[in-house]
């Protein structure tokens, strides 16, 4: 019997938040769905967002857009401290590097910076795709309603098992 190491979300130290944001594609409706979920040291869940948008014209536009989506609702909800994570590794990059990208996703990842001046502290960070399930569902989630769809809080229930399996992982 092969035992594999289920990866599951990591939780932010102290009074940070960890904001963890993903994007999902839906080329035949030409959308595409966000996803942010905020959650403290503890794996609580402060709230979560789904909202579905036009397809931007790359994968790593739609990451991009998701990490601006996930910094103007910390802001939104009043979150002062926090960790802004995806599992994209060129958005986190481009987010990380203090020069500016000239990508052509390089406009909203400067938006995400200029965000970042909201905080009292703020920083960067990738994870990977296994560790991000939460907002991956969420933004999956987002092709069922052309409505943003935001829980304080809490999580819609469908997606409730993923999180909890997070924090079942931390014990």
């Amino acid at each position: 019997m092969v035992h594999h190491n289920h990866v599951r979300w990591r939780p932010p130290v102290g009074d940070v938040v960890k904001i963890n944001y993903d994007g999902a594609i839906f080329s035949e409706e030409g959308r595409a769905g966000l996803g942010v979920v905020c959650r403290n040291s503890e794996g609580v869940v402060i709230a979560s967002l789904s909202e579905q948008i036009p397809l931007p014209a790359t994968i790593t536009q739609v990451e991009a857009l998701a990490a601006r989506r996930a910094a103007v609702f910390a802001v939104d909800i009043g979150i002062s401290s926090a960790v802004l994570e995806g599992d994209s590794v060129i958005v986190y990059r481009d987010l990380s590097n203090t020069e500016p990208s000239l990508a052509p996703h390089g406009h909203i990842i400067q938006d995400v910076k200029l965000l970042a001046s909201s905080f009292s502290c703020i920083t960067f960070s990738h994870t990977r795709r296994q560790e991000n399930g939460v907002t991956h569902a969420l933004a999956r989630r987002a092709i069922n309603s052309p409505n943003q769809n935001v829980l304080l809080d809490n999580m819609p229930p469908d997606i409730l098992h993923v999180a909890l399996a997070d924090i079942a992982s931390l014990v």
